[in-house]
């Protein structure tokens, strides 16, 4: 449903060719270091008003670093 999070980390959001983002997504501006990453996994619809994504977000803290760890093992 998404581009791939393979190299997230780093990444500018909108830029991987071929995916059609939300104009929220493609001019958000933002690039996806951990922080950034953890507040967007956390509550995507707060960090990028306006995006498609259709996940909620994660309450847990926990929860927001395992997934974390994960994405940054995505290399």
């Amino acid at each position: 449903k998404g581009p791939s999070l393979y190299g997230v980390v780093g990444r500018k959001t909108g830029s991987v060719a071929g995916f059609k983002y939300s104009d929220a997504n493609m001019h958000a501006g933002l690039v996806l270091t951990p922080d950034v990453l953890r507040k967007y996994i956390a509550n995507p619809q707060e960090k990028v008003k306006g995006n498609r994504m259709p996940f909620g977000g994660l309450n847990s803290a926990s929860d927001v670093d395992d997934v974390l760890a994960y994405i940054k093992t995505l290399k």
